[in-house]
């Protein structure tokens, strides 16, 4: 076991604010390259549930530094969430490389909000030496809260109380820590969630963006700093990570600014990532922060590789597109009903008709993709045996197709209520039917539409990376609801998005297959 020593240190801010940082060391004697993460969960944890621990990276020869944000952990302030940390990041990195223990190299490490904390900083600030974002995005409307309008139900509230547990318990507020924990044992926090929010963090960002959307509300909008962003970057995703679109975004903003970032995008979830990330991130941070194996470290070559889910194997990932094919819809109105009706075809025009209604006393469930409270790969057979989800697929697969970018749906679609949602799925069919494996999902939330009256929408998915085999056959599932991933629509108004009420009220969709038809698109789109 290394001999790494640790202590805590604070850094007192410009406005008189202390933060306290967990420090550890490696054996011998410094000064060392630093590794930072800002994080708001407890400097004590640092992140170790997707990370090695602080030993391990310091026993690799790297000075670390986990850091309590404002007004969280041991340190002082009051928690406002990602508006707070471009100064306390600025002043932070500086302080790091004053350390007499730091050799003045700087790189930075974290996922989520500690990936967020990477990337905002004061503009005129020294840039670090290079960063890893995993796992984050900066645009809080589409990498953070919503997909196609649609809240994260599910996401968004375990989070916020998560974040309000903490601050509870920092408070001595042991009665409402207890309280927050049992909605989410006893998964309460889905129908009563909100309110508890209200009652003990009214100020939590996560109530903030609900509001912005639903009185379709600006968002406050963050951009990388391009002097950061030029510097050697390694990013990491996964495909079922809900902030997937944040790192392609990420890449090519990094692209755009005139750098040249590695990416790597994973077979993981937001939590649960693959074997062998860690030493990824080691070959980066060695590359670029330890000066005396420079020379050695020029035949590294930068990653910039994806997984293919149905082949089990890394592939590489570049900013190439090959346009395959368009899928037109075609039922004769039974999609939802006989799974042999509805047909996904290659390259032709959609016809036909169906109908869904959807009755908010029994919601298509969702589970399993970037949202479900499951999250991965998921075997929707049962799902799409429901009479309110319509289902359509190819033929059996005559060869191996490559199915890689970003799925996309045009439709053609009218409501008897004013709000509805659009939730799809697409899934690998094994022969027989019986496994349907769920590998991407998209949602669309469409307010105030003229009741009855024909209008195209378009439905964007989780991007994805995966080879229809020979033998198996493409299915996309259309539903009205995929709860709890996204709250249940009411219909109208814009209260009573989440849990069912009495309220809520069921919804007929009408979906004309003609002009419908879904196609790919690249992952870093102009």
């Amino acid at each position: 076991m290394s001999g790494s020593r640790w202590f805590d240190k604070s850094l007192v801010l410009r406005d008189g604010v202390r933060l306290i940082s967990r420090i550890w060391l490696p054996d011998g004697n410094g000064p060392w390259p630093a590794l930072l993460m800002r994080q708001p969960y407890g400097k004590e944890i640092a992140s170790t549930i997707t990370y090695s621990h602080p030993e391990w990276w310091a026993s690799k020869g790297y000075m670390v530094i986990i850091q309590d944000v404002r007004g969280m952990g041991s340190s002082e302030g009051v928690f406002n969430g990602f508006s707070q940390e471009a100064s306390d990041t600025s002043e932070t990195h500086e302080w790091v490389r004053s350390l007499e223990e730091c050799n003045g190299k700087l790189g930075l490490y974290g996922f989520s909000y500690q990936g967020f904390t990477q990337l905002t900083g004061e503009s005129n600030s020294k840039p670090p030496d290079c960063l890893s974002p995993a796992m984050t995005g900066m645009n809080i409307k589409d990498h953070w809260c919503s997909d196609g309008g649609a809240y994260w139900w599910h996401n968004n509230i375990a989070w916020g109380l998560q974040i309000s547990a903490l601050k509870m318990k920092r408070e001595n507020k042991f009665f409402e820590w207890e309280k927050i924990r049992l909605a989410l044992e006893n998964k309460s926090y889905l129908r009563e969630g909100i309110d508890t929010l209200k009652k003990y963090d009214p100020s939590s960002f996560v109530l903030e963006w609900l509001e912005n959307l639903n009185n379709a509300s600006p968002f406050e909008e963050f951009k990388p700093i391009s002097t950061w962003i030029k510097q050697p970057m390694l990013i990491i995703g996964g495909l079922w990570d809900p902030h997937l679109k944040g790192a392609f975004d990420l890449y090519k903003q990094s692209k755009e600014a005139g750098g040249n970032p590695e990416i790597i995008i994973g077979n993981a979830t937001h939590l649960n990532w693959w074997e062998g990330s860690q030493e990824s991130l080691l070959k980066f941070f060695d590359k670029y922060l330890k000066s005396d194996e420079k020379l050695n470290s020029k035949n590294l070559k930068d990653e910039k590789k994806i997984w293919n889910i149905s082949l089990n194997k890394w592939e590489e990932l570049d900013n190439k597109f090959h346009p395959e094919f368009i899928f037109g819809l075609k039922s004769d109105g039974t999609a939802n009903i006989e799974v042999e009706d509805g047909s996904l075809t290659i390259n032709s025009k959609g016809s036909g008709w169906f109908i869904i209604v959807s009755d908010p006393w029994r919601p298509t469930p969702s589970d399993g993709g970037h949202l479900g409270p499951n999250p991965g790969s998921f075997n929707r057979n049962i799902i799409d045996k429901r009479l309110d989800v319509g289902v359509f697929q190819t033929n059996y697969f005559e060869e191996d197709q490559y199915f890689t970018g970003v799925p996309k749906l045009e439709i053609l679609v009218k409501s008897d209520q004013p709000n509805f949602d659009i939730c799809l799925a697409l899934s690998l069919v094994e022969e027989g039917n019986e496994k349907v494996n769920q590998f991407s999902t998209g949602f669309l939330r469409v307010k105030n539409s003229k009741i009855s009256e024909e209008c195209i929408y378009q439905i964007t998915m989780q991007p994805t990376n995966i080879c229809l085999i020979k033998g198996s056959r493409l299915r996309l599932s259309i539903s009205a609801a995929a709860y709890p991933a996204i709250g249940v629509n009411p219909g109208f108004g814009e209260g009573n998005i989440g849990a069912p009420s009495a309220n809520h009220r069921i919804i007929t969709l009408s979906f004309s297959l003609n002009k419908t038809f879904m196609k790919m698109t690249p992952f870093f789109s102009k």
